[in-house]
This record gives structure tokens, sequence and C-alpha cells, in this order.
């Protein structure tokens, strides 16, 4: 039986353009005689599509050091094996350092990796990402007239395994294609590789994702970055005042849909109703939703749009609540469904904030709140400094009222 390895390979959901690379040389055919019989036996499983049954043959034939027996049975694991599970049983196995490089590369186990191996793949990454964007950056060099300015936002993204970075470089890809997306003054640095163990993130579908927020600030305090975007783990994707998690399959649409929650943008399906009470107040202003018809005159001052741009029309984002709320246009959009269209008054919207950038609540914001609920005021006063430093007013004014009562304090 002769069978391509790269075969295997490209139906893995972990494979990607560069993954033959990574494993193999070249991606060439598997000798005409299998060593072993287990590893026979569960190619020939897989072909029948009996996965239950391959699995466990792999499972043996990775045990006699087979590494195309390692790769598939990462490839076919529930995605509810945690890494931490997955990396004990790799570290189990008989095989050779330069054997298992690529298989921790693939985990995100960057720690376990000499860390001149983990900078030698992450540069080659790295290299792919720039080559990625550096089309879309000339494009938008040769747009910059028709801007406020170049960069207006700059997000951070932070991954962690192979299919993270894969995704990754897709992402942008398709971003530079995109119509819209493309239009947006929004770069993005050069990707963080944080060791899948520490990042933490859950597995879990069905559930949102989270992860280790602790390592996230401290990214956060080296690149004082405002914005950060990670792209690992399995589940539901979600905004958090400054922090877009996404699953490291996340599609363009998808990451649209949570880059709109940047710019203020609410959900057009019902929110949960403790969010709801929260969100759906009268006389608040969001880009996509009022609260209540008599906000629209406050609305179309706010943003300096007619109002012949406006199609009030009811949804149901604040069915749990007593109020009712309207979205400004028409048609359903990608806040109600991710994989819908994008309003161009929406798009319309973003390039107006991207104008005044500041106004984007930034992630040190948000863990400034968490270290208020800890009661941890040290922390609190750096990550507000960092969000002032920002540029975010509400930062700089409560930093301008705390110095105001100490002056009072000491003059007295």
């Amino acid at each position: 039986m002769r069978i391509s390895r790269c075969q295997l390979i490209k139906q893995s959901r972990l494979a990607g353009f560069f993954l033959c690379w990574i494993f193999f040389s070249a991606c060439s055919e598997a000798p005409a005689i299998k060593t072993n019989l287990h590893l026979q036996q569960a190619i020939a499983a897989e072909q029948q599509n009996l996965l239950s049954k391959a699995l466990p043959l792999y499972q043996k034939a990775a045990l006699a050091g087979e590494t195309e027996a390692v790769a598939a049975v990462l490839r076919l694991s529930p995605q509810d094996m945690t890494i931490a599970k997955l990396a004990q049983w790799l570290q189990s196995l008989p095989l050779s350092d330069k054997e298992r490089q690529p298989f921790l590369v693939q985990l995100g186990l960057w720690q376990q990796l000499p860390s001149a191996e983990a900078q030698r793949y992450q540069q080659q990454w790295q290299l792919l990402f720039a080559n990625s964007m550096q089309n879309n950056v000339l494009e938008n060099q040769q747009q910059a007239s028709t801007r406020a300015k170049h960069c207006a936002l700059t997000l951070q993204p932070v991954l962690s395994t192979a299919q993270s970075a894969t995704q990754w470089q897709q992402l942008l890809q398709q971003w530079r294609q995109d119509q819209q997306l493309s239009t947006l003054s929004i770069c993005f640095s050069a990707p963080l590789f944080v060791d899948a163990l520490e990042l933490a993130c859950s597995q879990q579908q069905g559930e949102r994702i989270d992860c280790n927020e602790q390592v996230l600030k401290q990214v956060v305090l080296k690149t004082h970055a405002t914005h950060v975007l990670v792209l690992a783990g399995h589940g539901g994707a979600s905004y958090n005042n400054g922090w877009l998690q996404l699953p490291d399959t996340a599609t363009l649409p998808l990451l649209r849909h949570e880059l709109s929650h940047v710019f203020g943008f609410i959900d057009e399906y019902p929110l949960a109703a403790t969010i709801a009470e929260s969100e759906c107040l009268v006389g608040r202003i969001t880009p996509n939703l009022l609260f209540s018809l008599d906000d629209l005159p406050a609305y179309l001052d706010l943003w300096q749009i007619a109002a012949s741009d406006v199609e009030l029309t009811a949804v149901d984002s604040c069915m749990h609540t007593n109020r009712q709320a309207y979205r400004v246009v028409r048609q359903d959009s990608h806040l109600q469904h991710y994989e819908l269209s994008m309003p161009d008054l929406y798009l319309q919207l973003m390039h107006k904030q991207l104008q005044r950038p500041e106004q984007l609540m930034p992630v040190a914001y948000y863990f400034a709140y968490l270290a208020r609920q800890e009661q941890d005021w040290q922390a609190w006063q750096q990550w507000m400094q960092l969000a002032a430093a920002a540029g975010y007013p509400p930062a700089q004014e409560v930093l301008a009222e705390m110095q105001t009562k100490q002056t009072s304090s000491v003059s007295r």
C-alpha cells in the first residue's frame, strides 16, 4: 500500500500551506512497505473513515516511535483532549529531540523547545506574515491622503500553535483582499507566540474561550498594545473591552464581527438578560442601535449623518428587557449573523471613529477595572496610566481628578 504522507497532513485540521515543511523536508511518497503493522492497519481504517478504530491503532504505532502515527494521533484526537494531556503523552514517546520538535511546535509548546529552534520557527512565520501584509501596507500608504492617518488603530495578535499561525496568515491574506476591511486604517503588529500551556485557553466547543489573562497582561505591559487579538483555543469567540478572543480556526467573517465590537457595535440578536439590562439604556448612543426613537436626533448629530441615511428597524437585542432596540439599517447585518455582509453605513461609521481612535477603549482600561475589583490599587494606577497614555479620555479624566484631589489635600 502506497500512501502520500502529505495527503494525510492535508486532511488535518492543523494543516496549512507550510505544515508539510514542518513535518517533513518534502512531501514525498512513503515507503511501499510499512515497518509497523499497527500503522498499516490504522491507515487502512482511516481510509474507510473508521476513525474510532484508526485512533487506537495510531496510538500503538506511536508508542513504537512512528512519527507518522504521532502526527495522526494529534490530528484525530478529540478536541476536548487538553494540551496538557497531549504534551504529557508526547513526552512519553520514544522519539529523539529532533523528531519531537515539530510536534512541540504543532501544539504550541514553545518552552519545551531549545530557544534557538523556537526562534527559527517563529522567524519563518514572521516572514510569511510580513509577505502577506506587504501589498496591503503599500496600498494603505497610497491611500493615506484620503484618511485621517495611517494605522489609526493597531492590534497585537497573540498566537500559540501551528494551526493558529496558519490561520492568521490566511486571515491576513483575506483581509487584504476584502473590499471593506482593507479600506480601514487598521494595522497588525508582528504576532507574539505564547506557550500553549502558559496561555491555557479552554478547548470546549459551545462555550466561550477562556484564556489566562495574566499572560495577556504581561503582553500589554511589554508592547503597550491598546488592543490584543488572541487566536487560540476552541469554542466561542468574544470581545471584552480591548481584548478580541477568537478560536484558532476563526474565519474572516468571525473576525469582522468581533472587530465591530471594538468600535462599539452591539449584537443584533437577543442579548443575555444581564447584558441587556446594562446595554439597553434609553439615551445611550451606539453606532448601530438606538434604544428609543426619541434618540434619533442625538444620533444624527453625534455621527454627522443625514436622516435619509438611516432606516430604523426593530431588532431583538433587548427582548429580555422591557425596551425595544432599533438598528439604523434595514437589512440584516453581520451583527445579527456574523456570516452576513456588513452594511455600508457601518463601514462609514468605522471610518469616522478611526479619525478619533483614542476614543476606542484600550485593554489597559479593562485591566484597570479588574484591578479595582480586586482592590489592587497599585495595579489599578499602573493600568490607568497606560490607558491615559494611549489617549483614552475617561482614563485621563480619572487621573486628572485624582491629581486635583491630591493637590488640594496637600495645600490644606
